[in-house]
């Protein structure tokens, strides 16, 4: 099982339900390759210490608004309506950012505060291990009910 982690971000009067990126693949990854996200969700990424963060809309499908999030929480540089493809670095130095469908930051501004609550891990069924692991469950009784049959002929 893959343990999804999960947050409630509030902005002002506004709350969105987001995954956390904070592992290098979920880093990495992140929106890329999904075609679209439900209003009022999104992700939110901890790089793990305060520098000018980069961030690629390459494999992006969708646009986004991004907020840059200070260490103490604050909104330090936010950027609406990115598109598919472009690059851009925070203008302020940020540990955090937050990428939402566009047209969502609308009303934010440099300096709201933001609030982060956890939400109770989900565990998730991983598919790719729970496939493996019926693949090599179904070879084994494959093997041993050969190897039954082959002692029941007197053939070992």
């Amino acid at each position: 099982m893959e343990l999804i982690e999960r947050a409630g971000v509030t902005i002002r009067d506004r709350q969105w339900l987001v995954d956390i990126a904070d592992t290098p693949w979920k880093l990495t990854q992140g929106l890329s390759d999904i075609p679209e996200i439900s209003l009022g969700t999104g992700m939110l990424f901890d790089v793990g210490w305060v520098h000018h963060i980069t961030v690629t809309t390459a494999r992006m499908m969708f646009p986004l608004d991004v907020a840059f999030i200070s260490e103490s929480l604050v909104i330090a540089d936010i950027r609406r309506g990115l598109t598919p493809g472009e690059i851009v670095t925070s203008d302020t130095p940020a540990r955090y950012f937050l990428e939402v469908n566009a047209g969502e930051l609308s009303g934010i501004g440099l300096g709201d505060h933001v609030s982060i609550e956890l939400i109770a891990q989900e565990e998730t069924p991983n598919l790719v291990s729970n496939w493996v692991n019926m693949a090599i469950l179904v070879v084994s009784l494959a093997v041993a009910g050969t190897f039954a049959v082959s002692v029941a002929r007197g053939r070992i």
